[in-house]
């Protein structure tokens, strides 16, 4: 079973290694679109962020945050963010749909690491680190996988829209949704390591910080 689902991932990765590089680089593109944002923002706005960072870390330093409500907020995060991906792969404008969420993820990524760094005092780069990285050393994969996934279904439905009815269709889809369900449980045990690994990273490096 071992080797036999081994190859399948061997055979999934050689036979998308161009979508998987063009996600990757959408995926890219984001971080660095979101990281030069920070720059471009207007002065009110980055003043509703910086006092609501504020507020964040005056929180944090007086152990305020509840890990069970970080939890369930980043489910719900996660669970609309698949639920969007999942249903855009379903329908052929989604290889224009998915494309886009990947880099918006990365650009949500790239914006916080860089507004942190930014705008804290002293260990700024540290803070984003601890509070960006652990999660997403799950959410990252996880997300990658989805866009191609999704993107593939997407030209799958798009051929099927525009040539003949395919009797694998409903396999197909089942297919589809049971590999986009395991890939929304990983997204949990990231929403989980965020919960009650990086909330305790941020405490941690909350009191070395000025702000």
């Amino acid at each position: 079973m071992p080797d036999s689902l081994n190859d399948s991932i061997r055979r999934h990765l050689a036979d998308n290694i161009w979508i998987y590089l063009i996600v990757m680089f959408l995926f890219i593109l984001g971080i660095s679109l979101g990281a030069l944002a920070v720059n471009n923002i207007d002065e009110a706005a980055k003043t509703d962020a910086i006092t609501y960072l504020e507020g964040f870390l005056d929180l944090t330093n007086q152990n305020q945050l509840q890990s069970e409500a970080i939890l369930k907020q980043s489910i719900k995060y996660n669970l609309y963010y698949a639920l969007i991906l999942f249903f855009s792969g379903v329908v052929y404008i989604g290889i224009l749909v998915i494309p886009i969420l990947v880099a918006f993820r990365g650009f949500c990524i790239g914006f916080s690491i860089a507004f942190l760094t930014e705008n804290v005092e002293g260990n700024g780069f540290l803070l984003s680190l601890g509070s960006v990285l652990p999660q997403n050393l799950i959410f990252v994969p996880v997300i990658i996988v989805m866009g191609v996934i999704g993107f593939n279904y997407s030209l799958w439905a798009l051929r099927y829209k525009c040539f003949k009815k395919s009797a694998a269709a409903p396999r197909l889809f089942a297919a589809y949704a049971l590999t986009m369900l395991v890939l929304f449980i990983l997204l949990v045990a990231g929403s989980i390591v965020e919960a009650y690994i990086t909330s305790h990273i941020v405490k941690a490096i909350v009191p070395f910080i000025k702000y």
